[in-house]
Order: C-alpha cells, then sequence, then structure tokens
C-alpha cells in the first residue's frame, strides 16, 4: 500500500509552531519570558526606588540577557571562526557531541588533515574546543557579574554627581527634588545629555554540553552572574537582595516551565509525562489521513488500523539480537545485519523485502567512517512493520522535527532525543486506537484524527503556557516583591539599598 508521506514543516500554522518552540528546550521560550521579567522587575523597581533604581534594572536586565542568551553562543562561533585559521584545525564547524550513533568527531579526523597534510588529532581538537568554550563562559560571566554593574553603578553616581539640585522650601521644610522618568524624557532637547548604549576530566564532553546544550550554557553564566553580581553590590543590603533574586531565579528560568508541562502531561495521560510536539502531531495526522485517501474511506476498523499502522510487537530473533550485545553499543553494521537475516527462516521474497527496508533504515543516521550502520531498534523495526515503522516515513518526520542535521555526518542529534520523539509517536498512535476502541463504531475516522491534533494542540498550549505564565509571574512580580520584604525585615525602610549613601548625603545637604 502506498501512503502519500507530508512534506516537512509545509503549510504548518504559526500556533504549531510557537508551541513547538516553547517544547524544544531552545531559547525561544527563555527570550519570551525575559520581555515580561524586564518590564516587571522594572515596573516593581520604579514604585520601590523611583528613577534611579528602574534606570539600574532595565540596563541591567537588558544589558544582561543579551549576554546571558547569547553572551557564549557568540563568543563560541567568534573563536571557531580563529579557530578555522589555526593550521591544525577543520575550516568547518564539526560538532563533537557523539553517541554510538552518531559520532561527527570521528568521521571528521578519519580523512581530514591539515593545510600541510598532517593528520588532525583528537587531543589538539579537543584542547581547542574545551579552551574555546571555556573562555566564551568566563568571558561572559565577567561582563555581567563585574563590568556591567560596575557601569550601571558610574551611571548612577554620574546622575548624582552632576544632577541640578533644586532645595524647595514647602511649609518651611526643606525637599530634595530627585529625577524621574517623566522629567528624563521632557528635558530640553537643546541641553547636553549623555547617551549611554551597551552592545552587548573529558574535554570534548565538557565542551560539548557548553557548546550544544541550552541549560549548560545558561547555567554557566548564572553561576558567575550571581556571584559577580552579589560580590559588585554596593552595600551588604545589596548584597542579600541580589544573591536572594539571581538565585530564586535560576529554577523559574530553567526549570518551572518543562516541570509544569511533565505534571499535567502525567495528570492527563495518566502516568505518560511527555507529549508529541504539535506540528509533528499534524504532520503524522495528515499521514494517517493519507492513508484513509489510500484506501478510499473516510474511516477504518479500528483494528485494521492498529494493525497496519503498528506492525507485530514482537522481540528480535536471538541470533539476530546477540548482533547488539557487548560493551552496550546497541549498533551493527548493516553488512552484519544483512548476513544474519540470510540465515533465518525467512522465504528469499522476506528477506529481500527486509534487507531493503533496513537499507533505508540505516540512511536515517550517516555512516560511521563510511560504514553503513543500523540500530537495535531499528531492527526491530524493520522486522515489525508498521506504517509509523516506514522509513521514509520516518526520515520525513524526523526532518519535520530536526531538519536534516540527524542525518549530516558533520552534525550531531543525540540518538535518545530522536529515540524519544518516536516514544511519543507511538503513544499519540496508541491514543487514536484507544479513542476510536471507546466509541461504538469501533472505527478510526478523518474526524477523530483532526480531533485527536486539535486537541494535542490545546493541551500542548495549555500545558507549556502555564508553566510560562507562573514563571513570568515569580520572575518579574512575586521575586522582587519578596527581595524587597527581606530588605524591609533587615533594615525596616522600603528604600533601595543601592543608593543609601546618596539619599545619606542628600539628607546632611538638607
Amino acid at each position: 500500500m502506498s501512503i502519500k508521506i507530508p512534506i516537512a514543516n509545509i503549510n504548518q500554522p504559526l500556533s504549531r509552531n510557537v508551541v513547538k518552540q516553547m517544547a524544544s528546550g531552545g531559547f525561544l521560550p527563555v527570550i519570551a519570558l525575559e520581555a515580561f521579567v524586564e518590564g516587571g522587575r522594572t515596573l516593581q523597581a520604579y514604585k520601590r526606588g523611583g528613577f534611579d533604581e528602574a534606570r539600574e534594572r532595565i540596563t541591567e536586565e537588558f544589558s544582561g540577557a543579551v549576554f546571558w542568551l547569547g553572551g557564549v553562543t557568540g563568543l563560541n562561533w567568534l573563536f571557531e571562526k580563529i579557530g578555522q585559521y589555526i593550521n591544525k584545525l577543520p575550516n568547518q564547524d564539526v560538532a563533537i557531541g557523539s553517541d554510538t550513533v552518531r559520532r561527527p568527531l570521528n568521521n571528521y579526523l578519519a580523512k581530514e588533515t591539515t593545510k600541510n597534510g598532517d593528520k588532525i588529532l583528537k587531543l589538539t581538537m579537543a584542547k581547542f574546543k574545551f579552551v574555546k568554550v571555556m573562555s566564551s563562559v568566563v568571558l561572559a560571566n565577567a561582563f555581567i557579574g563585574f563590568v556591567l554593574p560596575k557601569i550601571n553603578q558610574a551611571i548612577t553616581r554620574s546622575y548624582h554627581k552632576n544632577k541640578e539640585v533644586n532645595i524647595v522650601p514647602e511649609n518651611g521644610a526643606v525637599q530634595v527634588q530627585r529625577p524621574t522618568f517623566d522629567n528624563f524624557i521632557k528635558k530640553d532637547k537643546n541641553e547636553k545629555q549623555k547617551d549611554v548604549s551597551f552592545n552587548g576530566i573529558n574535554y570534548l564532553a565538557i565542551a560539548n554540553k557548553f557548546e550544544s546544550d541550552r541549560n549548560w550554557k545558561l547555567l554557566s553564566v548564572d553561576v558567575g552572574t550571581a556571584g559577580g553580581r552579589t560580590y559588585s553590590a554596593r552595600n551588604n543590603d545589596e548584597r542579600v537582595e541580589i544573591g536572594f533574586r539571581d538565585i530564586s531565579s535560576i529554577y523559574f528560568y530553567m526549570f518551572n516551565m518543562s516541570n509544569m508541562n511533565k505534571w499535567l502531561n502525567k495528570i492527563e495521560q495518566k502516568g505518560i509525562t511527555s507529549r508529541l510536539d504539535p506540528q509533528s502531531a499534524e504532520f503524522a495526522t495528515r499521514y494517517m489521513e493519507n492513508y484513509l485517501e489510500s484506501i478510499k474511506a473516510n474511516k477504518v476498523n479500528v483494528e485494521r488500523f492498529a494493525e497496519d499502522f503498528l506492525g507485530r510487537d514482537a522481540e528480535l530473533p536471538e541470533s539476530l539480537a546477540a548482533r547488539f550485545k557487548g560493551k552496550g553499543t546497541k549498533i551493527t553494521s548493516l553488512k552484519a545485519f544483512n548476513e544474519e537475516l540470510e540465515k533465518l527462516e525467512f522465504i528469499p521474497s522476506q528477506v529481500k523485502k527486509y534487507q531493503k527496508l533496513a537499507q533505508k533504515m540505516s540512511q536515517l543516521q550517516p555512516q560511521l567512517k563510511g560504514v553503513p550502520i543500523i540500530t537495535e531498534a531499528q531492527a526491530r523495526d524493520v522486522l515489525n512493520g508498521g506504517h509509523i515503522n516506514n522509513p521514509e516515513f520516518l526520515r520525513e518526520f524526523f526532518k519535520n522535527r530536526f531538519g536534516t542535521s540527524f542525518m549530516d555526518k558533520y552534525q550531531y542529534v543525540a540518538q535518545n532525543e530522536l529515540d524519544v520523539v518516536k516514544k511519543d509517536l507511538l503513544n499519540y498512535v496508541k491514543s487514536i486506537i484507544s479513542k476510536a476502541r471507546k466509541t461504538d463504531a469501533q472505527e478510526v475516522t478523518l474526524q477523530l484524527l483532526r480531533k485527536a491534533s486539535n486537541n494535542n494542540l490545546k493541551l500542548n498550549a495549555l500545558n507549556w503556557g502555564a508553566g510560562f505564565a507562573t514563571s513570568a509571574l515569580f520572575l518579574s512580580t512575586l521575586i522582587p516583591k519578596m527581595q524587597y520584604m527581606i530588605t524591609k525585615m533587615r533594615t525596616g525602610s522600603d528604600a533601595f539599598p543601592g543608593t543609601a549613601q546618596y539619599r545619606e548625603q542628600e539628607n546632611k545637604d538638607a
């Protein structure tokens, strides 16, 4: 049966793409969250400390965010370009992550040489990558934790040093007029103003984490940021505030959204914590709709649908399973797999069929040093059959989620990431089968498929949205209020501790 396979990432609504990005573990959710954080924290700062604190907060949050989100990545890119001019380093970007299925650096080192014809050494690459990412982390931390706070404090000093202090008699008392946002904006255009702007051990394993993992990148800067900002504080009261704010914020920036999504999924799916992202669900749904079209029907018996899509659910024959044992590799060469197939008691036509499927399955990952391989899970899929185990469908399905990098010999997508998405696909199809079995007609219909895809989008949006809203609330409002409460309990005052010295001087002058 020939089923038309949808084209990856074509004609997908914007709403599905946005929710997919929220669920992807990339930077988009953090960037979107940062917009709420900057607005909320600046507002809370203005309510308490007026212009001084609000100006410091927006400068710190915006400039810090640029280096927090892009500092390590940008510096990595810069140092990578510099490294490409060095004779013994690759002249192209090569991923250094690896697992049993994908080893891009080994693929590169197997045949690439320097300009002088010398072999590029793995140790040389490891040292370069490690020094490169560590330098990026240190520089990003130094700017956010030490340079930016000093610049921020210098700007505040400048305001207090150069501003005109108007002594306004009021009922016999002396009042000091401080700058506000309103009079700052409404200053005479002819008045000279300062325009301040901000532009903002396994060597390979460690380097790969800092180079490719979002959480490692952000946490590496968080540690230095919290320590540097705390050290650079102007007094102990400000130091306590900054330490509490930065440390308590880490969870809500990094982990709260994914944790809430898992908890809500577990409740909704009776113990299953992950869910297929909405773009992948829509892709799979269109494939299932094309299946109904291929059999020229708007509905099909649920048992036939289950058999056609899930195939058999059998273990590998013992002799074939033995090919994947030893040192936990879980892979074997395509040649060895095909040789083992011929020893099994299959009729010749089945052997040819399985070997053809295995060849296509081996193309879902790059060759290792020129040798085609197949994983244990793929071998099982080849023998079990079923439309969701079809390698041609899986190629487009994974492209819809990961692009083409999972097939590139110099790029890296962890095999366990593909395995998780494949398992989510299996659970999605099983959920459709389960719903169909609960109907009186015991049929999978076009309406049921469409409802399943729309329900997937709604629940993904609800779960990730709930996590986003909770993080935004804590980061923008509750954490600032708690840090102010701590200061009030310590000092008995609601005033901004960062400008305490200026208030004391103004009181003396008054």
